[in-house]
């Protein structure tokens, strides 16, 4: 059954519901249900989802191992 793209409470409760019966793991199926509702909540309100890391740190940083990328040679 398709997951509901709402960010209400009732929706979530709904989707982790439906991600149990269909056998996922209940902290998974929370992460999921979480994660359809931050991305509904972006869409309604308009603007790119991006992680809360992205954030953190300049582009000239790189994003695993945090510190400042260097370059050897032509690019």
């Amino acid at each position: 059954m398709p997951l509901k793209n709402s960010s209400s409470q009732k929706a979530i409760s709904q989707n982790i519901k439906t991600l149990v019966r269909e056998g996922k793991p209940k902290k998974q199926a929370v992460a999921i249900a979480l994660d359809v509702a931050r991305r509904a909540q972006k869409k309604k309100v308009g603007g790119e989802i991006r992680s809360m890391e992205a954030d953190k740190y300049p582009k000239e940083y790189s994003p695993i191992v945090r510190v400042k990328q260097r370059f050897i040679g032509t690019v």
